[in-house]
Protein backbone atom coordinates (compact mmCIF):
# COMPACT_ATOMS: atom_id res chain seq x y z
CA UNK A 1 0.00 0.00 0.00
CA UNK A 2 1.18 3.46 -0.65
CA UNK A 3 2.35 5.74 1.79
CA UNK A 4 1.89 8.97 -0.66
CA UNK A 5 -1.47 10.81 0.50
CA UNK A 6 -4.62 11.36 -2.09
CA UNK A 7 -5.57 14.83 -1.62
CA UNK A 8 -9.05 15.80 -2.83
CA UNK A 9 -10.26 17.58 -6.21
CA UNK A 10 -11.02 20.32 -4.20
CA UNK A 11 -7.57 21.04 -2.28
CA UNK A 12 -5.66 20.11 -5.99
CA UNK A 13 -8.47 22.86 -7.91
CA UNK A 14 -7.85 25.52 -5.25
CA UNK A 15 -3.46 25.40 -5.82
CA UNK A 16 -3.66 23.56 -1.79
CA UNK A 17 -1.88 20.86 -2.79
CA UNK A 18 -0.89 18.54 -6.05
CA UNK A 19 -2.15 15.25 -7.38
CA UNK A 20 0.07 11.96 -7.41
CA UNK A 21 0.70 9.53 -10.02
CA UNK A 22 2.76 10.63 -12.98
CA UNK A 23 0.07 9.78 -15.87
CA UNK A 24 -2.01 11.80 -18.25
CA UNK A 25 -4.62 12.35 -15.59
CA UNK A 26 -1.99 13.21 -12.92
CA UNK A 27 -0.39 16.36 -15.29
CA UNK A 28 -4.16 17.21 -16.59
CA UNK A 29 -4.77 17.43 -12.39
CA UNK A 30 -1.44 19.10 -12.27
CA UNK A 31 -2.44 21.78 -15.22
CA UNK A 32 -5.70 22.12 -12.89
CA UNK A 33 -3.83 22.79 -10.02
CA UNK A 34 -0.97 25.46 -11.51
CA UNK A 35 -3.83 27.51 -12.82
CA UNK A 36 -5.81 27.42 -9.10
CA UNK A 37 -8.76 26.28 -11.36
CA UNK A 38 -11.23 27.02 -8.83
CA UNK A 39 -10.68 30.64 -7.90
CA UNK A 40 -11.96 31.16 -11.70
CA UNK A 41 -15.35 32.35 -10.76
CA UNK A 42 -14.16 35.21 -8.03
CA UNK A 43 -11.72 37.09 -10.75
CA UNK A 44 -15.09 36.96 -13.38
CA UNK A 45 -17.18 37.84 -10.84
CA UNK A 46 -15.06 41.18 -9.72
CA UNK A 47 -14.49 41.82 -13.46
CA UNK A 48 -18.55 41.09 -14.35
CA UNK A 49 -19.73 43.31 -11.71
CA UNK A 50 -17.83 46.31 -14.01
CA UNK A 51 -19.50 45.07 -17.32
CA UNK A 52 -22.77 44.71 -16.79
CA UNK A 53 -23.44 47.46 -14.58
CA UNK A 54 -21.93 49.67 -17.29
CA UNK A 55 -24.34 48.29 -19.87
CA UNK A 56 -26.90 49.32 -17.43
CA UNK A 57 -25.95 52.73 -16.93
CA UNK A 58 -24.82 53.30 -20.54
CA UNK A 59 -27.73 51.48 -22.48
CA UNK A 60 -24.71 50.05 -24.63
CA UNK A 61 -25.43 45.65 -24.83
CA UNK A 62 -23.06 43.66 -26.12
CA UNK A 63 -23.49 40.45 -28.20
CA UNK A 64 -23.66 37.75 -25.94
CA UNK A 65 -20.47 35.84 -27.49
CA UNK A 66 -18.16 39.02 -27.11
CA UNK A 67 -19.32 39.01 -23.50
CA UNK A 68 -18.73 35.22 -22.91
CA UNK A 69 -15.67 35.45 -24.47
CA UNK A 70 -14.55 38.32 -22.57
CA UNK A 71 -15.14 37.20 -19.61
CA UNK A 72 -13.34 33.67 -20.02
CA UNK A 73 -10.62 35.64 -21.32
CA UNK A 74 -10.70 37.99 -17.53
CA UNK A 75 -11.17 34.91 -15.71
CA UNK A 76 -8.15 33.17 -17.65
CA UNK A 77 -5.80 36.35 -17.32
CA UNK A 78 -6.42 36.02 -13.58
CA UNK A 79 -5.05 32.55 -13.56
CA UNK A 80 -2.09 33.61 -15.04
CA UNK A 81 -0.91 35.28 -11.39
CA UNK A 82 -1.26 32.38 -9.86
CA UNK A 83 1.06 30.66 -11.93
CA UNK A 84 3.66 33.40 -11.75
CA UNK A 85 3.40 32.99 -7.58
CA UNK A 86 3.70 29.23 -7.91
CA UNK A 87 6.88 29.31 -10.21
CA UNK A 88 8.14 32.30 -8.02
CA UNK A 89 7.21 30.39 -4.81
CA UNK A 90 8.90 27.25 -6.58
CA UNK A 91 11.84 29.27 -7.13
CA UNK A 92 12.69 30.23 -4.06
CA UNK A 93 12.64 27.13 -2.28
CA UNK A 94 9.15 27.97 0.03
CA UNK A 95 7.07 25.08 -1.41
CA UNK A 96 9.56 22.37 -0.15
CA UNK A 97 10.81 24.00 2.66
CA UNK A 98 7.12 24.12 4.04
CA UNK A 99 6.40 20.64 3.26
CA UNK A 100 3.04 18.87 2.94
CA UNK A 101 0.83 19.90 1.21
CA UNK A 102 2.90 22.46 -0.43
CA UNK A 103 5.92 19.97 -1.02
CA UNK A 104 3.22 17.98 -3.03
CA UNK A 105 2.60 20.46 -5.70
CA UNK A 106 3.72 20.15 -9.17
CA UNK A 107 6.15 21.86 -9.45
CA UNK A 108 8.11 20.55 -6.47
CA UNK A 109 7.30 16.71 -7.15
CA UNK A 110 8.55 17.46 -10.98
CA UNK A 111 5.25 16.49 -12.36
CA UNK A 112 4.95 19.49 -14.48
CA UNK A 113 8.70 21.45 -15.22
CA UNK A 114 9.10 25.27 -14.75
CA UNK A 115 9.34 25.63 -18.68
CA UNK A 116 6.11 24.56 -18.90
CA UNK A 117 4.28 27.00 -16.86
CA UNK A 118 6.98 29.61 -18.16
CA UNK A 119 5.25 28.98 -21.48
CA UNK A 120 2.02 28.75 -20.08
CA UNK A 121 2.30 32.10 -18.53
CA UNK A 122 3.51 33.61 -21.95
CA UNK A 123 0.95 32.04 -24.44
CA UNK A 124 -1.76 32.49 -22.13
CA UNK A 125 -0.82 36.48 -21.21
CA UNK A 126 -0.46 37.36 -24.85
CA UNK A 127 -4.01 35.07 -26.06
CA UNK A 128 -5.59 37.29 -23.45
CA UNK A 129 -3.86 40.77 -24.23
CA UNK A 130 -4.88 40.00 -28.15
CA UNK A 131 -8.20 39.26 -26.99
CA UNK A 132 -8.25 42.80 -24.83
CA UNK A 133 -6.89 44.57 -27.82
CA UNK A 134 -8.59 43.21 -31.01
CA UNK A 135 -11.37 42.03 -29.75
CA UNK A 136 -12.41 45.10 -27.56
CA UNK A 137 -10.16 48.16 -27.73
CA UNK A 138 -6.69 49.91 -26.63
CA UNK A 139 -8.45 50.92 -23.04
CA UNK A 140 -9.26 47.01 -21.87
CA UNK A 141 -6.22 46.51 -23.27
CA UNK A 142 -4.48 48.72 -20.89
CA UNK A 143 -6.23 47.55 -18.18
CA UNK A 144 -5.13 43.97 -18.63
CA UNK A 145 -1.70 45.34 -18.96
CA UNK A 146 -1.86 47.33 -15.84
CA UNK A 147 -3.34 43.93 -13.90
CA UNK A 148 -0.61 41.83 -15.33
CA UNK A 149 1.88 44.02 -13.81
CA UNK A 150 0.40 44.36 -10.20
CA UNK A 151 -0.62 40.19 -10.73
CA UNK A 152 3.30 40.02 -11.34
CA UNK A 153 4.71 41.88 -8.89
CA UNK A 154 2.04 40.76 -6.13
CA UNK A 155 3.06 36.92 -6.87
CA UNK A 156 6.89 37.37 -7.96
CA UNK A 157 8.85 40.15 -6.82
CA UNK A 158 11.08 39.79 -3.68
CA UNK A 159 10.43 43.62 -2.81
CA UNK A 160 6.82 42.58 -2.71
CA UNK A 161 7.65 39.12 -0.93
CA UNK A 162 9.50 41.19 1.43
CA UNK A 163 6.18 43.39 2.45
CA UNK A 164 4.61 42.47 6.21
CA UNK A 165 1.67 39.85 6.21
CA UNK A 166 -0.71 42.84 6.65
CA UNK A 167 0.69 45.15 3.94
CA UNK A 168 0.98 41.88 1.63
CA UNK A 169 -3.23 41.52 1.86
CA UNK A 170 -4.31 45.04 1.14
CA UNK A 171 -1.82 44.77 -1.87
CA UNK A 172 -3.76 42.06 -2.73
CA UNK A 173 -7.19 43.40 -2.65
CA UNK A 174 -5.84 45.46 -5.15
CA UNK A 175 -7.33 43.04 -7.82
CA UNK A 176 -10.69 44.44 -7.37
CA UNK A 177 -9.51 47.22 -9.92
CA UNK A 178 -9.64 43.80 -12.46
CA UNK A 179 -13.59 45.61 -12.57
CA UNK A 180 -12.14 48.42 -14.61
CA UNK A 181 -11.53 45.78 -17.31
CA UNK A 182 -15.10 44.79 -17.22
CA UNK A 183 -16.08 48.92 -18.12
CA UNK A 184 -13.80 49.30 -20.24
CA UNK A 185 -15.03 46.16 -22.23
CA UNK A 186 -18.65 48.56 -22.41
CA UNK A 187 -17.51 51.85 -22.14
CA UNK A 188 -14.05 52.52 -22.89
CA UNK A 189 -14.36 56.43 -22.45
CA UNK A 190 -15.75 56.03 -18.10
CA UNK A 191 -12.53 53.60 -17.61
CA UNK A 192 -11.09 56.11 -14.91
CA UNK A 193 -14.63 58.03 -14.08
CA UNK A 194 -15.88 58.45 -10.45
CA UNK A 195 -18.82 55.39 -11.47
CA UNK A 196 -16.09 53.29 -12.71
CA UNK A 197 -13.80 54.11 -9.50
CA UNK A 198 -16.59 53.37 -7.38
CA UNK A 199 -17.20 49.65 -8.50
CA UNK A 200 -13.82 49.23 -8.67
CA UNK A 201 -12.94 50.56 -4.61
CA UNK A 202 -16.16 48.67 -3.82
CA UNK A 203 -14.72 45.36 -4.74
CA UNK A 204 -11.39 46.12 -3.26
CA UNK A 205 -13.04 46.97 0.02
CA UNK A 206 -15.01 43.65 -0.56
CA UNK A 207 -11.40 41.92 -0.63
CA UNK A 208 -10.79 43.37 2.50
CA UNK A 209 -13.78 43.04 4.47
CA UNK A 210 -13.77 39.03 4.34
CA UNK A 211 -10.62 38.95 6.80
CA UNK A 212 -8.11 36.55 6.31
CA UNK A 213 -7.21 32.97 8.07
CA UNK A 214 -3.45 34.10 8.38
CA UNK A 215 -4.66 37.81 11.01
CA UNK A 216 -2.73 36.31 13.40
CA UNK A 217 0.24 37.54 11.53
CA UNK A 218 -0.89 40.84 10.42
CA UNK A 219 1.31 42.89 12.88
CA UNK A 220 1.20 46.36 13.53
CA UNK A 221 -1.85 44.94 14.04
CA UNK A 222 -3.01 42.65 16.85
CA UNK A 223 -5.32 40.00 16.64
CA UNK A 224 -8.36 41.81 18.07
CA UNK A 225 -7.34 44.81 15.88
CA UNK A 226 -7.15 42.54 12.79
CA UNK A 227 -11.06 42.02 13.51
CA UNK A 228 -12.12 45.47 14.41
CA UNK A 229 -10.35 46.23 10.99
CA UNK A 230 -12.86 43.67 9.15
CA UNK A 231 -15.48 45.44 10.86
CA UNK A 232 -14.47 48.44 9.66
CA UNK A 233 -13.97 47.66 6.05
CA UNK A 234 -17.57 45.59 6.20
CA UNK A 235 -19.14 48.61 7.26
CA UNK A 236 -17.34 50.77 4.25
CA UNK A 237 -18.50 48.17 1.91
CA UNK A 238 -21.96 48.71 2.98
CA UNK A 239 -21.84 52.08 2.89
CA UNK A 240 -20.61 51.96 -1.17
CA UNK A 241 -23.05 49.42 -1.70
CA UNK A 242 -25.71 51.67 -0.89
CA UNK A 243 -24.13 54.63 -3.26
CA UNK A 244 -23.68 51.63 -6.31
CA UNK A 245 -27.74 51.07 -5.56
CA UNK A 246 -28.23 54.83 -5.71
CA UNK A 247 -26.23 55.84 -8.81
CA UNK A 248 -26.89 52.51 -10.87
CA UNK A 249 -30.46 52.37 -9.56
CA UNK A 250 -30.66 48.47 -8.90
CA UNK A 251 -33.48 46.70 -7.29
CA UNK A 252 -33.37 47.86 -3.58
CA UNK A 253 -34.90 44.15 -2.27
CA UNK A 254 -31.93 43.00 -3.60
CA UNK A 255 -29.54 44.85 -1.31
CA UNK A 256 -31.81 43.92 1.47
CA UNK A 257 -31.34 40.43 0.78
CA UNK A 258 -27.29 41.20 1.36
CA UNK A 259 -28.32 43.03 4.44
CA UNK A 260 -30.24 40.01 5.88
CA UNK A 261 -27.08 37.63 4.27
CA UNK A 262 -24.42 39.81 7.07
CA UNK A 263 -26.06 38.46 9.85
CA UNK A 264 -24.41 35.36 10.51
CA UNK A 265 -21.08 37.58 9.45
CA UNK A 266 -22.05 39.87 12.61
CA UNK A 267 -22.52 37.00 14.47
CA UNK A 268 -19.14 35.89 13.81
CA UNK A 269 -17.65 38.83 14.34
CA UNK A 270 -18.83 38.97 17.44
CA UNK A 271 -18.07 35.93 18.51
CA UNK A 272 -14.79 36.40 17.48
CA UNK A 273 -14.08 38.75 19.64
CA UNK A 274 -14.63 36.51 22.43
CA UNK A 275 -11.56 34.77 21.56
CA UNK A 276 -9.45 36.93 19.36
CA UNK A 277 -5.91 34.95 20.19
CA UNK A 278 -7.59 31.34 18.63
CA UNK A 279 -6.59 30.56 15.06
CA UNK A 280 -9.73 28.80 14.56
CA UNK A 281 -11.07 31.60 15.14
CA UNK A 282 -9.83 33.41 12.58
CA UNK A 283 -10.48 30.35 10.15
CA UNK A 284 -14.14 30.63 10.67
CA UNK A 285 -14.47 33.92 10.59
CA UNK A 286 -12.63 34.11 7.10
CA UNK A 287 -14.83 31.07 5.75
CA UNK A 288 -17.97 33.09 6.82
CA UNK A 289 -16.50 36.11 5.04
CA UNK A 290 -15.60 34.79 1.85
CA UNK A 291 -19.08 33.67 1.73
CA UNK A 292 -20.59 37.02 2.36
CA UNK A 293 -18.14 38.57 -0.29
CA UNK A 294 -18.95 35.57 -2.96
CA UNK A 295 -22.28 36.73 -2.34
CA UNK A 296 -22.36 40.47 -2.57
CA UNK A 297 -20.18 39.59 -5.94
CA UNK A 298 -22.95 37.34 -7.34
CA UNK A 299 -25.61 40.03 -5.84
CA UNK A 300 -24.35 42.76 -7.45
CA UNK A 301 -24.14 41.12 -11.00
CA UNK A 302 -27.75 39.74 -10.51
CA UNK A 303 -28.95 43.17 -9.50
CA UNK A 304 -27.27 44.40 -12.70
CA UNK A 305 -28.89 41.14 -15.06
CA UNK A 306 -32.11 42.26 -13.58
CA UNK A 307 -32.20 45.96 -15.18
CA UNK A 308 -31.00 44.47 -18.00
CA UNK A 309 -33.22 42.23 -19.38
CA UNK A 310 -36.48 43.81 -17.27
Amino acid sequence: MSDVEEHSLLDIGFGVAGPTGSGLKAKLLALLCVHRVFWLPWGILGISAGLFLFMVLTGDLLPLWKVVLGLLAAGLFTRVVSMADMLYDWWIGEDIALGPPNSTLPLVTGLLSPWTILVLILFESALCLAIAYYVFNLETFIVALVMLVWGVTYSASPPIKNLTEFQRRNYRSLSGFMALGGVAMVAPDMVLSWEALLVAILVVVGCLAYHDKDSLRFRPLTPRGTIIYTVGMSVLELALLFVVWLVFELPWVLLLVYLLVNIPKARAIASSLETPLSHKTHIRLTHTGVMTYTFMLLLVNIAALVNILF
